[in-house]
């Protein structure tokens, strides 16, 4: 478990070197926002269990930058602390601001993950290693900084596999820093 945190947070050391650092009147770069949380693992079922830790990347619109709803590119992962289900995704964010402080947000992507599959059914079997990852969340945002509610799943919904689908369900609280 320590290794896992410590892994993670290298990750984040390392991200945070890497952020746009920009005076007034400089490109602000490719990245919008990193956001970092705790989730309940996995609540649908009992099969898996503890705290996932989340950081999750996200560039700037490609467009809707002056839409209602803006689009961004999504790169992120969950790291569980009991050394259940890891996971790993890609996909795009879609925000809407309902007020300029209060947004709302769905995610919609792929994730790749280390649980059981069909061969090794101990706790959570989630079929094939490629999944669908959908998200859903409400935050509040000033200037910079944001918190947020979020819920995520990840399944193959008996597409991209015939195996056994599990299923899985997380929810918590994330914080994002915004550029």
């Amino acid at each position: 478990m320590f290794a896992r945190i410590a892994a993670f947070s290298v990750a984040a050391s390392c991200i945070a070197t890497l952020l746009p650092a920009h005076a007034q009147g400089e490109s602000p770069g490719i990245l919008d926002s990193v956001l970092v949380g705790a989730f309940a693992h996995e609540i649908a079922s009992d099969e898996e269990d503890g705290v996932d830790l989340n950081l999750e990347l996200r560039a700037r619109p490609f467009f809707g930058r002056d839409w209602a709803i803006e689009i961004l590119p999504t790169a992120g992962g969950t790291v569980n602390l009991n050394g259940d289900t890891n996971t790993a995704y890609l996909g795009a964010t879609a925000r809407y601001r309902i007020t300029p402080a209060l947004f709302v947000e769905g995610f919609l992507g792929f994730a790749v993950h280390d649980a059981d599959t069909p061969e090794d059914s101990d706790g959570l079997d989630l079929g094939c290693p490629v999944l669908f990852r959908e998200g859903a969340g409400i935050g509040y945002r000033r200037g910079r900084h944001s918190i947020m509610a979020y819920i995520s799943h990840a399944s193959h919904g008996d597409i991209l596999c015939s195996e056994e689908n599990d299923g899985m369900t997380s929810a918590g609280l994330r914080y994002g820093l915004h550029f």
